[in-house]
């Protein structure tokens, strides 16, 4: 079993999740057909005294019965819910469900087992309880895949930002909305400064850590509203609701700041500088979003043709102030 998949970022969690939830039904539907046969050919678990895995288990109580041929253990997926059950992403009721049905179906089929064993004879009921509680077992388990994976696909796989497919959807969203509140917000495009040099000189390794550590500092430093999205290549894109541009200036100086003041530690102990270059633009009514990305791409020109490490704002014709159109 793996260590508790509360190390490492939320997609190797999720990505656990699932490898883990795989693990538990291949086994459980193997289990399921050794459960048959122990109960359609008497005996045929005579000459196994030497396998460990035994179909007859549970959390930790053991059961010795006259003709078993192993004590109880815990199965893979018991013993990863007893390791991560605690864990912010299991930790949760769908998962808690999951668990129970899991040792319901476990009791049932020792208890089936155990009166087979004892008068030689299959109780229907008893049966049906156990096929029950495995086809419920099977069905929550499928769900629960459906669900992260579903998760999973609005999410950029190497920065756990949110993927350009989910961007377009949600960026039209906050426009509606901030049309119908009437207030402000804006778009801005991030470009890591001279990222082409950093996978020349160091490979490609370096720079998918650059991009995963940018992606970190900016998921973590944008306001808890904002959202990041991986844009391609080395840009990113936040949508910033609520934020005028003079407050979308202020949290953008910041982010750019603090990236500045994080150089990646790449594996071979280089500690490599990283600078951003900012563009943002009002999110506006009489603006489609592509067409406000595209003013958000044209500050970000200007602040690649300003010396880069810097950040601009589209500003209206009429403006006097920095920035360019």
């Amino acid at each position: 079993m793996p260590e508790s998949i509360a190390v490492g970022n939320l997609v190797d969690a999720e990505r656990d999740i699932l490898a883990e939830l795989e693990t538990a039904l291949s086994e459980h539907i193997a289990l399921v057909l050794e459960w048959n046969r122990r109960l359609l050919v008497p005996g045929s678990d005579s000459n196994r005294d030497d396998d460990d895995t035994s179909p007859v288990q549970n959390h930790g109580h053991s059961h010795n019965h006259a003709h078993s041929h192993a004590d109880d253990h815990d199965c893979n997926f018991g013993a990863w819910y007893a390791l991560n059950q605690h864990n912010r992403l299991i930790d949760q009721p769908a998962i808690r469900s999951l668990a129970t049905t899991h040792e319901q179906l476990h009791a049932a089929a020792r208890r089936l087992l155990e009166h087979f064993e004892h008068d030689g004879r299959v109780d229907a009921a008893e049966y049906d309880a156990m096929a029950l509680r495995a086809e419920s077992f099977f069905a929550q388990i499928r769900r629960l895949e459906r669900a992260f994976r579903t998760a999973r696909s609005d999410v950029d796989p190497l920065t756990g930002a949110y993927n350009r497919q989910t961007m377009m959807s949600d960026l039209e969203i906050e426009r509606e909305r901030a049309i119908r509140t009437k207030s402000a917000a804006a778009i801005a495009l991030v470009d890591l400064d001279h990222f082409k040099s950093v996978n020349d000189t160091h490979g490609h390794q370096a720079g998918d850590l650059v991009l995963q550590t940018i992606a970190g500092i900016l998921q973590s430093h944008v306001r808890p509203f904002d959202k990041v999205y991986r844009y391609g290549g080395e840009e990113f894109l936040i949508c910033l609701p609520n934020a005028d541009m003079r407050q979308t200036a202020r949290i953008l100086e910041r982010l750019r700041r603090v990236i500045e003041a994080s150089p990646v530690t790449l594996t071979n102990g280089i500690s490599l500088p990283i600078t951003t270059s900012i563009g943002a633009a009002p999110i506006l009514q009489d603006r489609q979003i592509g067409q406000i990305i595209e003013k958000a791409d044209r500050a970000l020109y200007a602040a690649k043709e300003g010396g880069r490490n810097r950040v601009r704002v589209w500003r209206t014709p009429e403006s006097t102030e920095n920035g360019k159109k």
